[in-house]
C-alpha cells in the first residue's frame, strides 16, 4: 500500500487552489465588458453650425430623429436655412457612446458621412460632425439634445 506524504499533498492541493482562484475575478469591478450602447433613440433638437462660416449663417436650428434596432441606427437630420438640407438620411451604428455612419439626400455626396457622441447627464447631448467634402452643404457640426 502506496502512503501519501501529508505535508507535501496539503501543499499541492493549496497551491493548485490558488492557481485555480487566481484565474477568477474577486472584484467584479475589475472586469471590464463591451461598453452599453448610448440610446440614441428618439428625437432631438438643437443647432447645425455649418463648416463655411464666410458664405454660411452661423447657426441654423437642427432636427435629428433616430430609430435603433441593435447597433444600427436610422434616422433623418434637418437643419433649414441658407447651407443648412432637409429630411437628409443617416444610417450607421451606435458603440457605446459612439455614433457613427453615412449621410444620403439633397445636397450631399455618396460617401458623406456622420460621426459624434453622446454625453452628459443620461445621455442627453450629442455632438454629430457632418462631413460633405465635395456637396453643395459644406458639412458641419449639429449640437443636439433631448
Amino acid at each position: 500500500m502506496k502512503t501519501f506524504n501529508r505535508p507535501k499533498l496539503v501543499l499541492a492541493l493549496a497551491a493548485t487552489g490558488l492557481i485555480a482562484g487566481g484565474a477568477r475575478c474577486h472584484n467584479s469591478n475589475s472586469m471590464t465588458g463591451p461598453a452599453s450602447a448610448a440610446n440614441v433613440a428618439g428625437a432631438w433638437t438643437g443647432t447645425f453650425v455649418p463648416a463655411d462660416p464666410l458664405d454660411c449663417n452661423s447657426s441654423l436650428q437642427a432636427l435629428a430623429s433616430f430609430t435603433v434596432n441593435g447597433q444600427n441606427v436610422m434616422g433623418t437630420l434637418s437643419a433649414p436655412g441658407d447651407c443648412g438640407f432637409q429630411n437628409v438620411q443617416f444610417q450607421g451604428t451606435v458603440d457605446g457612446s459612439v455614433l457613427t455612419g453615412t449621410v444620403a439626400g439633397t445636397g450631399f455626396f455618396s460617401g458623406s458621412t456622420a460621426s459624434g457622441s453622446v454625453y452628459g447627464s443620461n445621455g442627453a447631448n450629442l455632438d454629430l460632425g457632418l462631413s460633405n467634402s465635395f456637396g453643395l452643404i459644406p458639412g458641419g457640426q449639429m449640437r443636439l439634445h433631448r
